[in-house]
């Protein structure tokens, strides 16, 4: 008696258990084709990575023998495409994270990372910074060790501007590419010791930085400079000028490095070196922070290229301090840009020192945009 209820139930809803059954089918089909990809994925990158060991230094002309490790449309997939921002979900999709990070931390070195301009977020690129570069802050129980301890504010009107923007905010967060030595025309150190901040101080001058871990800094601190790409280079760096280093860019000065690295006894080649650039989204993730107070940025000429690499809908900065007298693109082709990013230029600081511009996030920007919709 109970199998033909069973039956009649099964007749009744034929429909209904057909429909289920096709779903579940398409689910296990769609999940099963989402693992395969997930893991040829990782598997090529895996190949593109002993690609690259195995050819030596000159890739183009010894990749010919290895097609039978990786296919060429393989290669062209997984070599570097920079869309925006050079980010892994414009390589590799939004999905990119659900694959395991020991794919994309073999062979992981500076070298690797530079030669294919890995993504800004690339896990090789986070783990190198935080393994090599990155300083941590000096405990809150160290006293400073300055030069002039006395000086309350050493910086050139900067952070009194941008505190009275932020209506002197404690408890905040800075950048200060362009350190220095930690405190001679500090931007950040009043912040820092009176306000009870905390921060990233990047300098890649040699001799700076060393002198900047002596101070006991309550602040992340890199000895590198930002990247003028949107993937981590090497650079040559002029140091010559103590409180105006700045990264060499044209061809012709390259080519004059090279000939003083070249030419040991050159009295010059001591002031010129190899640095290592990160972009300054990388150098937010191995921190750990994207939410940011006051980001100053004085180099010397490479402002305009450095804040082109920037994610701006990935990190939140209230407000800059951009020094712009050096740029080649001009201040007014760098408010644009800003004004592009959803900022509003402030004001100039003209001061003995300093030639620099303001901004500050457009925090009305959505309730116009609200208005026009």
């Amino acid at each position: 008696m109970w199998k033909f209820k069973i039956f009649r139930y099964l007749a009744r809803y034929r429909v209904t258990l057909f429909v289920v059954i096709f779903f579940l089918l398409v689910l296990l089909r769609q999940r099963l084709r989402q693992n395969q990809a997930l893991a040829k994925t990782a598997n090529n990158h895996q190949k593109t990575s002993e690609l690259h060991y195995s050819s030596g230094p000159d890739l183009e002309t010894t990749s010919a023998k290895h097609t039978q490790q990786i296919t060429e449309t393989e290669f062209l997939q997984y070599s570097r495409r920079v869309a925006n921002f050079n980010l892994m979900e414009e390589t590799h999709g939004k999905r990119w994270e659900n694959i395991p990070k020991k794919y994309f931390l073999t062979g992981c070195t500076t070298e690797y990372a530079n030669k294919f301009e890995l993504e800004q977020d690339h896990p090789c690129v986070i783990h190198l910074i935080r393994k090599k570069f990155l300083r941590p802050p000096a405990s809150r129980n160290l006293p400073y060790q300055m030069s002039q301890p006395t000086l309350v504010d050493p910086s050139d009107g900067q952070s009194q501007a941008i505190l009275r923007l932020l209506r002197n905010q404690t408890n905040g967060f800075f950048i200060e590419c362009g350190a220095l030595d930690g405190e001679y025309l500090s931007n950040t150190l009043y912040m820092e010791r009176a306000l009870n901040w905390e921060g990233i101080l990047i300098e890649a001058d040699q001799k700076a930085f060393s002198q900047l871990t002596t101070r006991n800094r309550k602040a992340y601190s890199l000895p590198v400079c930002l990247s003028t790409k949107p993937y981590p280079i090497q650079v040559a760096f002029n140091t010559s000028s103590w409180s105006g280093s700045f990264i060499v860019e044209d061809k012709r000065s390259k080519e004059l490095f090279h000939e003083e690295i070249r030419e040991k006894h050159h009295e010059n080649s001591k002031n010129v070196y190899k640095v290592q650039c990160f972009p300054l989204y990388s150098i937010l993730l191995a921190v750990g922070k994207t939410e940011i107070d006051f980001f100053g940025l004085d180099v010397e000429g490479s402002e305009f290229k450095i804040l082109k690499t920037i994610p701006w809908h990935k990190i939140d900065i209230k407000t800059l301090s951009v020094e712009w007298n050096h740029i080649p693109e001009g201040e007014a082709a760098m408010t644009q840009l800003m004004q592009t990013n959803k900022f509003v230029k402030f004001g100039h600081i003209e001061m003995a020192f300093s030639r620099e511009v303001i901004y500050v996030k457009d925090f009305l920007d959505d309730f116009r945009q609200f208005e026009f919709d």
